[in-house]
């Protein structure tokens, strides 16, 4: 039995979303734990800031599972990835404890939706971004953070150094299987990405720790939702999700426990 944390992104599951936190992932925690392994999911702030965010989940893991020397394998999506990233790199007493941290779609060199969404609104309006941010207050940290910017000068990025641990990085492009996908469409249009192959929020390059496409681990055929068991395409996918999470995200994640407890 290893203990595995699951690692949630921005919108996440914690207190301004009151839901089981197991569901980000759909079914995944299920399913690992009916294979004997013994999950942890928590709920740190959905629109936190990475410094915040950072704090309460290596609060919550030194909670759940107090120094005995016992491995922690980190298994995170989207921003979930730059928090584990930044935990082991401020929290040395849980790096030593982690072989290893696989990152699925995370931003590791920012992502030009968060670039766009931070923008001035056009003569002088405010953009939508702009509004949540003014409402959320305190806890709009998250999309700042998000940015290309932001994480090459303030992020986690020069903390892989000296650290025992393996990472696998694995990303996602949906370009050529979610044509339909109405939020993939939209996002992909707001982040410019043109023809570079992404899942509607990070590129393939920013998804690996070396800003290389090709040292990630694998790429999925899904888009940033999709990542995690929910297609962003039409509405009755969603509602097919979840009543049934689709076998093929089921698959991708029961095949990543070889080389997470490798």
């Amino acid at each position: 039995m290893a203990r595995i944390v699951l690692a949630h992104g921005i919108l996440g599951f914690g207190h301004l979303f009151p839901m089981d936190p197991g569901l980000y992932f759909n079914r995944i925690a299920t399913e690992y734990t009916e294979r004997g392994h013994d999950v942890f999911c928590p709920s740190v702030q959905p629109v936190g800031s990475l410094q915040e965010r950072t704090k309460q989940l290596a609060v919550a893991v030194l909670q759940r599972w107090p120094d005995d020397g016992q491995p922690i394998y980190l298994l995170a999506h989207s921003m979930g990835g730059l928090d584990c990233r930044r935990m082991l790199a401020v929290y040395p007493d849980i790096a030593r404890r982690v072989p290893r941290l696989i990152t699925i779609a995370t931003p590791h060199f920012g992502s030009p939706v968060a670039n766009a969404a931070l923008k001035k609104g056009f003569l002088g309006f405010p953009t939508p971004a702009e509004l949540l941010t003014a409402y959320l207050a305190d806890y709009a940290g998250a999309l700042a953070d998000l940015t290309r910017r932001s994480v090459l000068q303030n992020g986690p990025v020069n903390g892989f150094k000296g650290q025992p641990v393996d990472y696998v990085c694995i990303g996602c492009n949906a370009a050529a299987t979610y044509p339909r996908s109405p939020v993939f469409v939209a996002t992909a249009f707001v982040g410019g990405f043109g023809k570079v192959p992404n899942d509607g929020v990070v590129s393939l390059d920013s998804s690996s720790r070396t800003n290389k496409q090709a040292d990630l681990f694998a790429v999925w055929p899904v888009d940033h939702g999709g990542a995690i068991g929910w297609p962003s395409g039409l509405p009755f996918e969603a509602a097919e999700a979840a009543a049934s999470p689709p076998a093929d995200h089921l698959a991708r994640y029961v095949a990543l426990l070889g080389p997470l407890l490798k």
